[in-house]
C-alpha cells in the first residue's frame, strides 16, 4: 500500500504534463498578442520588430552604408580580412583574406584552385609580399612535415646540449 506522502507525489508527477500544456498555450496567447502586420509589406510579425526581415532588407544597411562599418578590415583568427563582395573567393559575407589579395595582386592572376598561400615567417597578419609563397595544397602539406621535422630536430639538438629545459 502507498502512503499518503507517495499519493500526493504521484498526483503532483500526474498533473505536471497538463501544467505544461497550460503554460504552453499561455505562451501561444501571449506571442499572437504581439503579432502585428510589417508597415510596409504587410507580413505579420512578431514581438517589438518594426520590419519583416524577409520582405523589407532594404531598410537594413550593410557594407560602406551601415553604421557598423569600420573601414572593410576585420582581423579574424589571426587572419586579415578585406571586404571584396565581388570577389571569387569571398566568404558569405563578402570577405576575402588579405594575402590572398595581396598574392593575386603580385601575380597578376587569380590563386589557382587548390592552391594555398603560406606565410614563410608563420605570422598570419603579416601579409608582405616577401613573406608570401602559393603552393598546391600537396607541396604545402609536405612543407609543412618538413618543418616540424626540423623543428624537432633542432630541439633535440638543444636537448642533448642542455639548453632546453
Amino acid at each position: 500500500m502507498r502512503t499518503e506522502e507517495q499519493k500526493q507525489k504521484r498526483r503532483i508527477y500526474e498533473a505536471q504534463p497538463q501544467r505544461r500544456e497550460y503554460t504552453r498555450q499561455k505562451d501561444r496567447q501571449r506571442q499572437l498578442k504581439l503579432r502585428h502586420p510589417c508597415p510596409i509589406c504587410g507580413i505579420m510579425i512578431c514581438g517589438r520588430a518594426q520590419h519583416c526581415p524577409k520582405h523589407c532588407v532594404s531598410l537594413f544597411k550593410t557594407g560602406v552604408q551601415s553604421a557598423a562599418w569600420k573601414g572593410g578590415k576585420i582581423i579574424s583568427g589571426g587572419y586579415v580580412y578585406i571586404y571584396k563582395p565581388e570577389h571569387p573567393r569571398a566568404t558569405k559575407t563578402h570577405y576575402v583574406l588579405e594575402h590572398i589579395l595581396v598574392w593575386e595582386k603580385i601575380h597578376g592572376k587569380p590563386l589557382p584552385p587548390g592552391w594555398i598561400i603560406h606565410h614563410l615567417n608563420g605570422i598570419r597578419s603579416d601579409n608582405r609580399p616577401a613573406n608570401l609563397v602559393g603552393l598546391p595544397d600537396k607541396k604545402h602539406r609536405h612543407l609543412l612535415e618538413a618543418k616540424a621535422k626540423r623543428i624537432q630536430e633542432l630541439e633535440a639538438l638543444l636537448n642533448n646540449q642542455g639548453h632546453l629545459l
